[in-house]
Parts: C-alpha cells; sequence; structure tokens
C-alpha cells in the first residue's frame, strides 16, 4: 500500500497560487512611482527617467503572464497530487517572489553588471524550479493517463532551454549587461504560442 499518496484538490494549489502571483504582480506596480509634477514641461522628463522601470516592469509582467500560463496547463493536466508536490510548488512561488525585487534592481540599477546577473538567475531559478515540477509529476505519474508522452516531452524540453537560456543571461551579466537583457527578451518568444497538447482515445 502506498502511504505517501495524498489525494489533494489541485483547485486549492492553483487558488493559493494564482493569489501570490497577484500580489507579486501588485507589488511590481506599486514600484512604479511619481514624483510631484508641477508643471506638463516636466512631465516628459520625468517619463524619461522612469522608462528603465517601465521596461523592467513589462518584461517582468510578461514572463509572470507566461509562467501563470504554464503553471495552469500543468496543473490542468493533473490527476491527483501528493505530498511532495505542493512544497514544489512552493519553491517555484519562492523564486517567482523575487521578481518584484529583480525589477526593482534592473530599474534602478540596470546598468551594473552583477544587477543584471541576479536579474538573470532569478529567472533561470524560476525555470528550473518548473522543469523540476514537470519531471516529478511525470515520474510519480501525477498527469491524466489520455496525456501524450511526447506531448509532455516537447515541453519539459522547451523548459529545458529557456533554462539553459536564462543560466547563460545569469553568467553574461558580468560580460555585458545588454546581453543578458536581449536574452530575457527572446526566451518569452518561445511561449507566445503554447505548446499543443495531444490527448489520447481513453479505451473504456
Amino acid at each position: 500500500m502506498r502511504h505517501n499518496l495524498v489525494l489533494i484538490p489541485t483547485t486549492r494549489i492553483e487558488a493559493f497560487s494564482d493569489g501570490v502571483i497577484a500580489i507579486i504582480i501588485t507589488i511590481m506596480v506599486f514600484e512604479l512611482k511619481f514624483r510631484n509634477i508641477p508643471t506638463n514641461e516636466n512631465l516628459l522628463p520625468e517619463l524619461a527617467i522612469l522608462l528603465p522601470k517601465f521596461l523592467s516592469y513589462a518584461v517582468s509582467f510578461v514572463m509572470l503572464a507566461i509562467m501563470w500560463v504554464n503553471h495552469h496547463q500543468i496543473f490542468h493536466q493533473l490527476k491527483t497530487t501528493d505530498r511532495r508536490l505542493p512544497w514544489i510548488n512552493i519553491h517555484l512561488l519562492f523564486w517567482m517572489s523575487l521578481i518584484p525585487f529583480g525589477t526593482n534592481l534592473v530599474g534602478e540599477n540596470y546598468k551594473l553588471n552583477l544587477t543584471a546577473s541576479i536579474y538573470g538567475f532569478i529567472f533561470f531559478m524560476c525555470a528550473s524550479s518548473f522543469t523540476l515540477m514537470r519531471g516529478y509529476i511525470s515520474r510519480k505519474s501525477l498527469i491524466h493517463d489520455n496525456i501524450e508522452t511526447t506531448s509532455h516531452q516537447k515541453i519539459q524540453g522547451k523548459n529545458k532551454i529557456a533554462m539553459s537560456l536564462y543560466f547563460i543571461s545569469a553568467v553574461s551579466g558580468f560580460f555585458s549587461v545588454y546581453a543578458t537583457y536581449l536574452l530575457i527578451i527572446i526566451v518569452p518568444l518561445m511561449y507566445f504560442l503554447p505548446e499543443k497538447i495531444n490527448y489520447l482515445e481513453l479505451n473504456k
């Protein structure tokens, strides 16, 4: 008898995760602060100063949106959970919760090499956490039986590519901050078209 399997509703984990992600985005929005601007002439210079913050916010927002879609896709494929999966999910949420920190760091100090490396490293850990989660649910047979293995492997392969590019971006930050930012922007392009999930006909 398998004592480690606990039938925890996936909806409860999803609801908690959605709440955390919503808070993460809210924190990022709060960082877009304006000083008191007395005249119209002062507005454009102030917007120019705010541009790095807005760009880093836009990139991070897109990344969080992609992560939310991927997270939803993973849990849509689950037939059950176990005791370890919620902790793996919390591990993912921990790294996602650091995205506002990295976003603010880039907005304030985008030219610093260490800033770029930290930003890339946070995304690397997020991608690694997703790869860990998908690998775990596959090994533990938590995915619905009517999902083709090849579909899962394609998505996992895409996650590993993203993880590798983020790792390179973190390392390249010590040499070129712009190379880091370019790599970080390239990765989302792989995810704008969701991977098609092929379902097998279930034998009755």
